[in-house]
């Protein structure tokens, strides 16, 4: 698998294959793909694009492309950072996804005037991804339309537009690869218990070049089979 087979995927997928992300990504995540892109990555002088995002995980990409971009979402208890509860959110790219080390909770919503109350937003990345902002909506109200457990080896594909959370685990480390697929001009909608912060150009979090080698070498450790 290079760059050139991977946007080769997004293409047929872009042309009507729905299976095409999930099957592209089923073959990145295997061993004789991913361990030598990790462990490039893990010995890299050159900074990697990676930050701790707010919904509670780091997220580090591996390959980027103006088609797709391969990352890995890390979610790692520790003192420093306390568990977070995701917003509910949308995308602007449909993408794939897979478990590769522990589980997480994985749920899906609807509007639904009969729904749980929530604060609305429309979130707006800048400065190419390195701030954001949100802009209120005013409250909503969302029904959960399905909630299961997601476990090492499992994937699935996600639509831009199917608003959906992770809850985030609580014990071990979970791993997932994301394949992410071309963008799309539509809204980003956010919806939060408490108020989120407000403000033109919110900064992301960017993790240290050396605290990313050593999360990719954890993560080596775990997927390494």
């Amino acid at each position: 698998m290079e760059l050139r087979d991977i946007a080769g995927f997004v293409t047929d997928y872009r042309s009507g294959n729905d299976s095409a992300l999930v099957d592209c990504l089923r073959r990145v995540a295997a061993p004789e793909f991913l361990r030598p892109l990790l462990a490039r990555h893990a010995a890299a002088e050159a900074p990697d694009r990676a930050y701790r995002h707010p919904n509670g995980f780091s997220k580090i990409v591996l390959l980027a492309d103006p088609q797709f971009q391969l990352r890995l979402h890390v979610w790692r208890p520790a003192p420093e950072y306390p568990a977070a509860t995701e917003n509910v959110h949308g995308h602007r790219w449909d993408f794939a996804s897979a478990v590769l080390a522990g589980g997480y909770r994985f749920q899906e919503f609807a509007h639904d005037a009969r729904g749980e109350e929530f604060r609305g937003y429309l979130y707006h990345g800048h400065d190419g991804g390195r701030t954001y902002s949100m802009s209120p909506t005013g409250e909503a109200r969302l029904r959960c339309t399905f909630d299961a457990e997601l476990s090492s080896g499992s994937s699935y594909l996600l639509t831009a537009d199917v608003l959906h959370r992770v809850v985030a685990p609580t014990g071990g480390t979970t791993v997932s690869l994301v394949l992410q697929g071309p963008h799309r001009e539509i809204p980003v909608e956010v919806y939060a218990k408490e108020d989120l912060e407000a403000g033109d150009a919110i900064p992301l979090a960017p993790l240290p070049r050396e605290q990313v080698a050593r999360e990719l070498e954890r993560v080596l450790d775990l997927v390494g089979g």
